[in-house]
C-alpha cells in the first residue's frame, strides 16, 4: 500500500504542475546530479549501517526514494547517454564500438591491438535533455568531475556552459571543486535554470582526502577487502559532505524549496563480490543497483519510498513530464509508474576490456537473467538470493530460453541509433586522464 500511495501522490503532483501545458510557468530551478560509481547499498537511505551519507539521507527524507533503480549499462558513457536521451544503449549508440568514430589510438601512440579502443558518442540526430530544456527557456549549465564526461565524448550537447576543467588525475575532479563551481554558476545565472552535476569521487582508486580517509578503516589495516571497502565508504562520505554544501547553497539562495532535484548514479562497483573488483563487465546487482531520489518542486511534495523497478532512462521523461514538457514517443524510458517497459542492462564490451564477451540482463519480477555472448548465461531469484550466489540456469532451461527470446526480440525491436556524431580530438588532459584511470594501457 505504501508504494501505491507514493505512486498516486506523484501522479497527482504532476497533475498540479500542469503536465502537458506549454503555457505553464517554468519551474525556476532544475538540478540533476549523478554520483559516479555509487552503489545504492552503501548509502544510509538505502539501509547501509555506516554513516556514509548524512546529507543525502536528509535530502531523501524530503523526496521519493526509488528502492529498485537499475542502471541500463555498466559504465559511465552509455549510462549518462541513457540519462540524457531516455534511450537504451542499443538506440542511443554511445558505447564501445570497434567501428566507433572516436578512435583513441589516433590520439595516443600504441600497438595495433589498440585499434579496438573505439567508442561512439550519442547519435547526432538525438535531442538531449539539456537541448530540450534550453529550447523551453532554461539556462543550461554543467559541472562535471569524471573523464567520460569530458566534452570530447559528446555529452555536452545542449549546455550553454559546460565546465569540464581539471580532470587529468586518477581522482578526477574533487567534489569540493565541483560544488564550488556549481555555486558560482548559480550566482551568475538568472531566471529558470537547469544545472547538471557529476561527482566522481567514489570511482577508483579509492583515496579519500585525509579528513575522510580513516573514518571507516584503521590506518594500519592490512591491504585487502576491509581496507578497500572502508576507503570506498570514505570517498562517499567526502562526496556527501560537499553535496551537503551544495544543498545548503541552494537554501541560502532561496532556490531549494521550489527546485526539482534528482540525485542518481551511473553505476555501482564490485568490491570483492563474485571474486571481482570494479565495473564495466558483468551486470551484477552491485554494479547496476543505483540510487534514484527525486524531490518535486514546491512545498508539500510527495515523499516516501517506491519499490517498483525503474531505470536511469526513466529520468528523462520524468523530468520532462514534471515540467509540463512534451515527452517524445521514440524513447525506452517512462516516467514512473512504469507499465510495460522491460528492465534491461547492456554491457557491450570489446576484447581489450574483457575476453568474456558481451553481457546483457533482463529483470522480470524477482527473476534476473544474464545473457553472455560466450554462453555463460545465469538465472537468479532475487527474492531469496539478492547477492546472486546461486545460478539456477541449469535447473530452469525453459525459463532461460524464454527470457532469452524475449530479451532478443525486445532489443531487436528498438530503433537503431542514428548516424554517429563527428569525432572530436582528445585534448592532452583527457588522454592523460584515460591512461591514469586504466582505460588505456
Amino acid at each position: 500500500m505504501r508504494v501505491l500511495v507514493v505512486q498516486l501522490s506523484v501522479l497527482v503532483w504532476l497533475g498540479l504542475l500542469g503536465c502537458g501545458n506549454p503555457a505553464l510557468e517554468l519551474v525556476p530551478t532544475v538540478v540533476l546530479i549523478t554520483l559516479d560509481t555509487t552503489r545504492a547499498d552503501h548509502l544510509g537511505c538505502y539501509g547501509y549501517a555506516r554513516n556514509t551519507s548524512p546529507n543525502l539521507d536528509a535530502f531523501a527524507r524530503e523526496a521519493v526514494v526509488y528502492e529498485r533503480a537499475i542502471a541500463p549499462a555498466t559504465w559511465t558513457l552509455p549510462s549518462h547517454a541513457s540519462l540524457f536521451t531516455g534511450k537504451l544503449t542499443a538506440s542511443h549508440g554511445a558505447q564501445y564500438d570497434p567501428d566507433g568514430a572516436l578512435r583513441l589510438r589516433s590520439a595516443i601512440e600504441g600497438p595495433e591491438s589498440w585499434e579496438a579502443y573505439r567508442a561512439r558518442t550519442i547519435a547526432r540526430t538525438e535531442r538531449t535533455l539539456a537541448e530540450r530544456l534550453r529550447e523551453a527557456g532554461y539556462a543550461t549549465g554543467a559541472v562535471v568531475g569524471g573523464v567520460w564526461l569530458k566534452a570530447a565524448f559528446g555529452l555536452d550537447r545542449g549546455f550553454d556552459d559546460y565546465d569540464d576543467d581539471g580532470i587529468g588525475t586518477v581522482n578526477g575532479r574533487l567534489a569540493e571543486d565541483v560544488t564550488d563551481r556549481a555555486v558560482e554558476w548559480l550566482k551568475q545565472t538568472a531566471g529558470p535554470r537547469f544545472l547538471f552535476l557529476n561527482y566522481f569521487d567514489p570511482h577508483s582508486p579509492f583515496e579519500p582526502p585525509d579528513d575522510f580517509a580513516w573514518r571507516f578503516v584503521a590506518p594500519d589495516a592490512p591491504e585487502g577487502g576491509a581496507r578497500v571497502i572502508g576507503s570506498y565508504d570514505g570517498e562517499i562520505a567526502y562526496m556527501d559532505h560537499h553535496l551537503g554544501r551544495f544543498f545548503q547553497a541552494l537554501r541560502d539562495a532561496g532556490l531549494y524549496d521550489d527546485a526539482l532535484i534528482v540525485v542518481t548514479a551511473d553505476h555501482g562497483e564490485l568490491l570483492g563480490e563474485h571474486g571481482e573488483m570494479g565495473h564495466g563487465r558483468v551486470p551484477y546487482q552491485e554494479v547496476v543497483h543505483i540510487p534514484l531520489i527525486v524531490k518535486m518542486p514546491g512545498p508539500g511534495g510527495p515523499t516516501g519510498r517506491n519499490a517498483e523497478w525503474v531505470q536511469l532512462n526513466d529520468v528523462f521523461p520524468l523530468i520532462l513530464q514534471s515540467l509540463g514538457l512534451e515527452v517524445p514517443d521514440d524513447i525506452q524510458g517512462e516516467a514512473p509508474p512504469r507499465t510495460d517497459r522491460p528492465v534491461v542492462v547492456e554491457s557491450r564490451t570489446v576484447p581489450p576490456w574483457t575476453r568474456e564477451g558481451e553481457w546483457l540482463a533482463l529483470i522480470e519480477g524477482e527473476t534476473k537473467f544474464l545473457w553472455n555472448r560466450r554462453g555463460r548465461h545465469a538465472l537468479f531469484d532475487l527474492s531469496v538470493d539478492p547477492q546472486e550466489q546461486r545460478n539456477l540456469a541449469s535447473q530452469n532451461r525453459q525459463s532461460v530460453s524464454s527470457m532469452r527470446r524475449r530479451l532478443e526480440r525486445y532489443l531487436a525491436s528498438l530503433p537503431p541509433p542514428g548516424a554517429q556524431a563527428a569525432p572530436r580530438a582528445l585534448d592532452p588532459e583527457t588522454r592523460q586522464a584515460l591512461e591514469n584511470l586504466g582505460y588505456l594501457e
